[in-house]
């Protein structure tokens, strides 16, 4: 089976001001949705899929990390 295509921002796209309003937008969300999941009485279908926008936004904003290096 081959690896799958893993999707990365290059160097200067990750240096965009694009890039860094969106980063900043996500993150936002992102903090927005951790005090909501901490705070609001929700049921397990709602926790569920707050988790999931949760682990989304983590993973949209760590396209913007800097690749693993492969020895």
């Amino acid at each position: 089976m081959p690896d799958p295509v893993i999707f990365v921002l290059e160097d200067g796209e990750r240096r965009h001001p694009l890039w860094a309003r969106l980063k900043a937008h996500l993150t936002e969300r992102l903090a927005q949705c951790r005090i909501r999941n901490d705070r609001a009485t929700l049921t397990e279908q709602e926790t569920a899929a707050l988790r999931g926008e949760i682990k989304a936004l983590k993973g949209i904003i760590a396209l913007g990390d800097e690749p693993p290096l492969i020895d």
